[in-house]
Formats: C-alpha cells, sequence, structure tokens
C-alpha cells in the first residue's frame, strides 16, 4: 500500500505544475524579437538609400547624354541660368529641374529632365559649365554618404548655385577634372 500512496502523491504534484511560459522566458522571446527587428529595419533603410542613390546617379547619366546630344547640335552647352549655376537655360528659357528639355528649334533633348525627390530636405539638382560651355558638371547628393564615389561624405564640398547647398556626387564631361574644394571646373 505504501508504494501505491507515493504514486499518488508524485501524480497529483505532477499534475498541479502549471503548463505555460515563465513571466522571464515571454520577456527574453520579445527581446530577441526587438533585436531582430531593429536589424532587419536598419538593413532595409539602408538598402532603401543605396537604391534612391542608384536612381540619381542613373538621372544624372540621363541628363549627361541629353547634354551631348545639344553639344553635338550647336558646338556648346546649354548656359546656367545663374552666374554660379542651377538649371539649364537655352536662350531666354530657364528649364526647371522637372520641365522639357527643348532647344529654340523645338527639338526635344529630354521630354522631362529628372528632379531630386527628397527635395527639400537633399538639395535640388545642379548644373554648371565652364566659362566657354564646351564642359558641363552635374551635381546630386547622395543619401548614402559612405558611397564610394560621393566625395567628403559627410561634409561634401562640391558647391554648385545656392552657396549654402553643398553635394559630394558629379557626373561632368569627360574631358575635365572637378576642383574637390569647389566643384569648379578644371581643364
Amino acid at each position: 500500500m505504501g508504494v501505491i500512496e507515493t504514486k499518488s502523491i508524485f501524480c497529483v504534484k505532477f499534475n498541479k505544475m502549471k503548463k505555460g511560459f515563465t513571466l522571464i522566458e515571454l520577456l527574453v522571446v520579445i527581446a530577441i524579437m526587438s533585436i531582430l527587428t531593429v536589424i532587419t529595419v536598419s538593413q532595409f533603410q539602408t538598402a532603401k538609400k543605396k537604391a534612391n542613390d542608384v536612381a540619381r546617379k542613373g538621372d544624372l547619366n540621363a541628363v549627361a547624354k541629353a547634354l551631348q546630344m545639344y553639344y553635338a547640335d550647336y558646338g556648346k552647352m546649354p548656359d546656367m541660368s545663374d552666374p554660379l549655376g542651377g538649371e539649364i537655360k537655352v536662350g531666354a528659357n530657364v528649364i526647371p529641374w522637372g520641365g522639357e528639355f527643348i532647344d529654340g528649334a523645338n527639338f526635344v533633348y529630354m521630354q522631362k529632365l529628372p528632379q531630386e525627390n527628397d527635395y527639400p530636405a537633399l538639395p535640388q539638382y545642379c548644373y554648371k559649365t565652364d566659362v566657354d560651355n564646351k564642359a558641363y558638371a552635374l551635381f546630386a547628393m547622395l543619401e548614402n554618404t559612405q558611397d564610394s564615389q560621393c566625395i567628403n561624405g559627410a561634409a561634401p564640398t562640391y558647391q554648385c548655385g545656392n552657396p549654402i547647398e553643398k553635394y559630394c556626387f558629379a557626373y561632368y564631361s569627360p574631358n575635365i577634372k572637378l576642383d574637390p574644394t569647389n566643384g569648379n571646373i578644371i581643364f
């Protein structure tokens, strides 16, 4: 009989144990999930910045091709809207970013110039020529300042147009160099 009583007491104690998770186990799981969420979101944000920068570089490449077609037709680059740089100017017409790049003979070089989608957080694209309008430079500020093509990353130095706005990426004529301190064209 003693053996039976021991079994029954053991069974009663075992059945009274709660089945579930302790508070500490739940907190550990929540902490792990939080850490994984933070890592995932930060990686997503970095990938998004890099994708936006690829689009910016592609935009400037497309504008560069349109400028080269204009140069082939006229033997010079279009004027700048401002002596410090800014928008493209054909004759008396200033072409805003997002506008149609067209000459006086109504030849369309680009149906719609690209524009900075994150403006005013980032400065609008900028166009600059040399004194003789034989070379050009196009500027953009990249979101990912760690990009290898972003000059001086967190402290960009290229200037174009508004002296307050700074740029870290430039797409320019193949026959020139840019002064890294200010973005002026050097032959």
